[in-house]
């Protein structure tokens, strides 16, 4: 893709819209991490919406394949070798054909530490996205109060290594990355506290913007959040928190409620919410971030 000094955000995230990715089934999608928690679920979410998919993983094995996706959804899924800690030619082999890549992976005991998966990691694949003739679109599953490193969720998930740093660093370059790329999109969504609940679907979501807003959110939602966005233009270069509905707090006050497993279903949601019946109303109206402009908070941090 070439680079072009004159494309404003709105004109960037309209350029493109043709192009061959679209409507589930068509595409494949390639899930980095795909033996993860989220990402296991990536995998299904969209092979059992009709997508082509590539369960990239560590050591080329994907159990999750027969245990976890329906029958006749399990000829859509492929597994390939891949680490993010190894060899761009590995990376680049992993996306080879694909249009959309979606970066599920975190930092684990064997994988690796946060500056070597969820920062160089990230940057890494989406060094290998921009090289691409095929992909056009990256999402990054990183995490809400990324950006508020004095915030009660930050202070205590950065102490697991300095996790949220590696994490907004990594969201930093890629939006640097794709800076006046024409061609090219990313999606950054961060998820709240994650649970192993069952869906609860789409009307019960709500995405923010501005890192303000937190709750918990099902890996499931999670997972269809980051396929769904991939057939929507308004996702296109945006960032966004995504929790549920009745689980929203200000950031102040999101890890206590978490804890206590707190819901109001009669909650509003602030200026810069977005809530829907459909997965187009979701994501609807969505802005795109300022283009090539950090969003790493001020303050200290690990």
């Amino acid at each position: 893709s070439s680079s072009s000094s004159s494309s404003s955000s709105k004109t960037r995230r309209r350029r493109g819209a043709n192009a061959v990715l679209a409507k589930g089934g068509e595409g494949q999608i390639v899930v980095i991490g795909a033996n993860g928690k989220t990402g296991k679920r990536c995998v299904k979410y969209a092979a059992e919406n009709g997508w082509d998919v590539v369960a990239a993983t560590r050591n080329g094995s994907f159990p999750s394949l027969t245990s976890d996706i329906k029958e006749e959804a399990r000829g859509r899924v492929t597994t390939k070798q891949c680490s993010v800690t190894s060899s761009m030619a590995e990376i680049t082999n992993a996306i080879d054909g694909a249009e959309s890549v979606i970066f599920a992976a975190s930092s684990s005991k064997d994988g690796g530490s946060p500056q070597e998966i969820d920062r160089d990691g990230c940057i890494k694949v989406a060094r290998a996205c921009l090289s691409s003739k095929s992909v056009k679109r990256y999402v990054v599953v990183t995490s809400g109060a990324v950006s508020k490193p004095y915030s009660p969720v930050y202070i205590f998930l950065n102490l697991f290594g300095g996790i949220m740093r590696a994490k907004i660093e990594g969201e930093d370059a890629v939006r640097a990355l794709y800076y006046e790329r024409e061609d090219d999109f990313y999606t950054i969504v961060r998820p709240g506290g994650l649970t192993e609940d069952p869906p609860r679907g789409v009307s019960a979501c709500e995405l923010n913007q501005g890192d303000d807003v937190s709750g918990s959110v099902s890996r499931e939602d999670v997972a269809a959040v980051c396929v769904e966005c991939l057939k929507r233009d308004d996702a296109k270069n945006a960032t966004f928190e995504l929790y549920y509905r009745d689980t929203g707090k200000p950031m102040a006050e999101v890890f206590a409620s978490n804890a206590n497993k707190e819901t109001d279903g009669e909650r509003q949601m602030g200026p810069r919410g977005r809530r829907g019946e459909t997965w187009d109303e979701l994501f609807a109206g969505l802005e795109a971030d300022a283009p090539g402009i950090p969003q790493k908070g001020e303050g200290f941090s690990l």
